[in-house]
Order: structure tokens, then sequence, then C-alpha cells
């Protein structure tokens, strides 16, 4: 069951966005147009996270967060404030409110996603290191010299998950060739960590290995990063029109 982010923004390209974004994080977004919707909506379905902008009609984001704190029976929802303000004194009051954390627009999707995976779910032991994204690419894995051509489901800086029948033994060491813009690719090295064969639930995660990525150097993880990062918000990133919702 997906996580609940309720989230308010007065610019309906920011909640479009922002919602396809926090989607592909694993979350289930309940958008709000105002602040006055999000104290109703609050209640009838607790979120396990709201995303304030300060500047909301009806309600700003700051009353909104004061309420909400102030409320016992929400007092405990962590609360992401965004806002286009640096201003150390709206930071500082909203802090001082109780807000988990203050992010200037455009989002940094690296920054967004380590506050959710450290604040909000690292308490239950299901915190993520590095940003995942879907991967339904076609791949070259090396192992004992022989080439397996393999579809990949997802990617992240640390690993990738490759679909197959007969995955490789755990603690295997492969070589994985990911193709990257354009005709490039990029060769790394790693080991297989996980594997899952055909019985169970398949509509949850397909029959594959998980692979973790060995050695790489600083030049492979940035490449790795940066590539995810498109793989996430690339459209997002050419089609926001109105305004510049994230920044990579």
């Amino acid at each position: 069951m997906k996580n609940r982010m309720l989230i308010s923004a007065e610019s309906q390209s920011f909640l479009m966005n922002m919602g396809i974004l926090l989607n592909r994080m694993g979350f289930k977004v309940i958008p709000a147009g105002n602040g006055s919707e999000v104290l109703k909506i609050i209640k009838l379905c607790v979120p396990d996270v709201v995303m304030l902008d300060t500047q909301t009609a009806i309600m700003d984001g700051i009353s909104v967060l004061k309420h909400i704190k102030e409320d016992k029976q929400t007092s405990n929802i962590p609360v992401i404030m965004v806002s286009n303000d640096s201003g150390s004194k709206t930071i500082e009051k909203c802090k001082n409110l109780g807000c988990l954390a203050y992010l200037l627009k455009p989002i940094n999707i690296a920054k967004l996603h380590e506050i959710i995976q450290k604040s909000i779910y690292s308490h239950i032991g299901t915190s993520r290191r590095y940003l995942r994204a879907s991967f339904i690419r076609k791949v070259v894995v090396t192992y004992n010299r022989i080439q397996h051509e393999h579809y990949a489901e997802t990617l992240s800086e640390g690993g990738i998950y490759i679909r197959g029948l007969n995955p490789f033994p755990i603690g295997s060491e492969v070589e994985v060739t990911l193709p990257l813009k354009g005709k490039s690719s990029i060769r790394l090295k790693g080991v297989v960590i996980y594997s899952k064969g055909l019985f169970g639930d398949v509509f949850k995660i397909p029959p594959g290995m998980a692979i973790e990525f060995k050695g790489l150097t600083t030049d492979e993880s940035k490449k790795l990063k940066d590539y995810v990062e498109n793989l996430m918000a690339e459209d997002i990133l050419l089609y926001s029109q109105e305004e510049t919702v994230i920044e990579k």
C-alpha cells in the first residue's frame, strides 16, 4: 500500500508536476487547491506526509502548518514546506512551528528524496539510500564471460533489478552494460544480492535478480545519479511551461 502525501499549492502546474514526481517516488498523492482544503482533508484521510506551499489562497501555508501542529490529532504528521521565499525570517518561523523541512523552489530531486527517506521511513527500516527509477530497457549482463541480454525493471545509483526466469546464484560477480543517452553506454561491475523465482507474487516483483554495483568511480556514480534523475523527471523538466517546478 502506497504512503499518502497531501500536497497543497496555488499553482496548478506545480501540483500536477510535483504529483507526477511524488507518484514515481512511491506516493499516493492527494492534491488540495488551498490551505482551507488541507485542514478539511487531513481529518478525513490522515496522510503520511503533508507538503505545503507557503503562498496559497484563502489560507497561507504557514497558517496551515500552525493549525496542523497545534492540533493533537495531526501534530505528529511530518510537514514539508516549499517556497520561493529564501528569507531567513520565514524559514526560521516555519522551523519553529515544527516543519520537517523547508525546500526552496525549484525543488531539488535528490534533496527531496533524502528528506523523505531519512525523516519519514528510516525509523521503520524501509529507507532507500538511492533514488530509484523505472528502467524498462534491455541491458547486457556478463556472467562467467558469457553475455546475456535481459530487460531491466528498475535502476538506481546503487544497483539494478534484472528480469529473468533463471537468475544467477546470489554472490555471483557480473558486469552490466547499461545504455545511456544516445548511443553511449557504461559498463559496471556488480554482485547478485537477491534473486526471485517464478512462483510467488509475480505482479509485485517479477522473477529476476537484484545486482548491487561495486567499485564505482566518482565519475561513474555521477553519471548514474544524473541518469536516474533524468529518468525520474526529464519529461517534467521539458514540459513544465508555467514555472520551473524541479531541478536536478
